[in-house]
């Protein structure tokens, strides 16, 4: 383990933004992350929730987002230590690059939503979903026949914050849906490292023979909330704002210490508290939308998210554990150098009719600013700056709907300098202080070069439980009101006038049977018909100047 300046450097768990791989959702991740003014799946119940208030029928969704990172850490300098020593042949000689051997992760998400077939401007979801991150980091203990260069730092997580949400998101007016999701937030923090226990007996502050393997396994709960809304200014234009409340966890378990080579004390197993605090989040969106009738031809959104690290852990968090054996009172603040992180993200989706559904083909881009500063660096999470491009397709017919998507992150490289770092060991015989036996600060073991490169793809599929019985309630509200006339989707409305692009599509004898034949004048069979004059009649009228006589009732030439 490792300390920052005079605390104890804790292993932290691998989260979102700045921290490590955003973002939830296949749609969303195919779009670049940009779902905050759309949020129309199930999803919205961490985006937005006030993208379910326009979301009719019965709904499950069902995410899933495999990552493959490659991060690494080329640490500068050489092993401390006499090379001469049997125990320690490596010293003097440079340091070995260490890279992520974790493999694949995987963070799933699923959310279930319904207006319980009665509702037109209400719906509820239920859900649950992890922190998007890379969840299974894993750094080896040596490499080449010497021992790990960043082991103090960080060797494995088994770290997962689980997050079962209740949602609900009402239609106050036209233009303005507001929803609110409830989260428990189950935080299960495992981490493994290799601390010094160093009495006086070890040779250096990374004396090998004096390294004792750490297990921390604690375990805790919270409450949170995120509020959204979202303002449809017209057919065409949608803003949507959210807000996540921060969550301060105090989690409870063990840590369990494995006996150095050189050690006379006693090691093993002991209570440990952990007390951490995630940050208030804030997302916005704008989106534009291009219309045809009432389907969604395509539309393009820009994000900005801002997630405040240095409230939460820029001072820290403490770590206590009052006895491990013969190792007494661990018990630190820890200093981790966390700043504000801020994200930009952009994308759209064009939407077309295919294979007797509708096909969706979606890209975007993301950029977050590094978690970190320098000094600070460490391999336990990717705090890096990073850029990423996106794509992704989706497919729906019926009750049915499948997507999948990728991005390509990178991680932009960083240096920390010679003398820069203040990531210190972390010695266990000295109340964790960063001291070596005799009471003597020890040297940084963060400097050095850090390069990270993610792939990750995302796997969708959606079912519209209304689809089987009809098409009824499960259709959405359209972008605006209720349509152009306001009405609500189970609301018979008078039938449209066939558009031009419908006609175009009638047969020749359809098109004849619309050609309306004009009416006959009906006749009133109370009224004889009148009697039309002769043409020497006409005329003789026209010589004589004669004016038309008042025409006479039908009855008075009658005998």
């Amino acid at each position: 383990m490792a300390i920052a300046g005079a605390g104890v450097a804790r292993p932290r768990s691998a989260m979102a933004g700045g921290l490590d791989i955003p973002d939830h959702g296949t749609q969303a991740l195919g779009r670049g992350g940009a779902f905050v003014a759309k949020a129309d799946d199930g999803t919205a119940i961490y985006y937005n929730p006030a993208g379910l208030a326009r979301q009719r029928g019965t709904k499950l969704l069902a995410n899933a987002n495999v990552y493959l990172s490659s991060f690494s850490f080329q640490r500068a300098g050489r092993f401390p230590g006499d090379g001469a020593d049997g125990d320690t042949p490596w010293a003097g000689s440079p340091f070995p690059k260490v890279a992520n051997e974790g493999g694949a992760s995987v963070a799933p998400f699923a959310a279930l939503s319904s207006d319980f077939g009665t509702f037109d401007r209400f719906t509820a979801a239920v859900g649950i979903f992890g922190r998007p991150s890379v969840g299974n980091r894993t750094f080896p203990f040596g490499v080449d026949n010497a021992p790990s260069a960043a082991r103090y730092d960080f060797v494995q997580s088994r770290t997962s914050y689980l997050y079962p949400t209740v949602s609900a998101a009402y239609r106050v007016a036209p233009w303005l849906d507001l929803g609110v999701s409830g989260h428990l937030v189950l935080a299960s923090i495992g981490r493994t490292w290799m601390s010094s226990i160093d009495a006086g007996q070890c040779t250096s502050h990374e004396y090998q023979p004096c390294d004792g393997r750490a297990n921390l396994d604690v375990s805790g709960s919270s409450f949170g909330a995120t509020v959204g809304a979202l303002i449809r200014a017209d057919e065409n234009l949608a803003f949507g704002l959210t807000f996540q409340t921060p969550a301060s966890i105090d989690a409870s378990g063990t840590m369990t210490v494995g006996a150095p080579e050189k050690f006379d004390g006693k090691v093993g197993q002991g209570a440990a508290t952990v007390a951490t605090k995630l940050p208030w989040t804030a997302r916005a969106g704008a989106r534009y939308v291009e219309m045809a009738g009432d389907f969604e031809v395509y539309d393009l959104e820009l994000d900005v998210t801002y997630e405040a690290w240095n409230g939460a852990l820029g001072d820290g968090m403490r770590l206590s554990v009052p006895a491990v054996g013969s190792l007494q009172r661990i018990d630190n603040f820890i200093v981790q150098g966390y700043r504000d992180t801020y994200g930009i993200r952009g994308g759209g989706t064009w939407n077309f009719d295919a294979l007797g559904g509708v096909m969706s083909a979606r890209a975007g881009a993301y950029f977050d600013s590094a978690a970190t500063r320098f000094e600070y660096t460490r391999i336990d999470n990717d705090t890096l700056a990073k850029i990423a491009g996106t794509i992704g397709f989706g497919y729906k017919k019926g009750a049915f709907g499948f997507d999948v998507a990728y991005a390509a992150i990178a991680s932009i490289p960083r240096l920390v300098g010679d003398g820069a770092g203040l990531v210190r060991p972390l010695n266990l015989a000295e109340n964790g202080r960063a001291v070596d036996g005799s009471g003597v600060v020890v040297g940084a073991i963060n400097e050095g070069a850090y390069r990270g490169f993610t792939h990750l793809l995302s796997f969708g599929v959606s079912v519209t439980f209304d689809a089987f019985f009809g098409p009824g309630r499960a259709n959405e509200l359209p972008l605006w009101e209720g349509g152009p006339s306001g009405s609500l989707p189970h609301e018979e409305a008078a039938p449209a006038e066939p558009s031009e692009s419908q006609e175009g599509t009638k047969s020749d004898d359809d098109k004849k049977d619309d050609v309306k034949k004009p009416e006959e004048p009906k006749k009133n069979l109370e009224v004889p018909p009148e009697q039309p004059k002769k043409k020497d009649e006409k005329k003789d009228d026209e010589k004589k100047g004669n004016k038309p006589q008042n025409k006479k009732e039908w009855w008075e030439g009658l005998d």
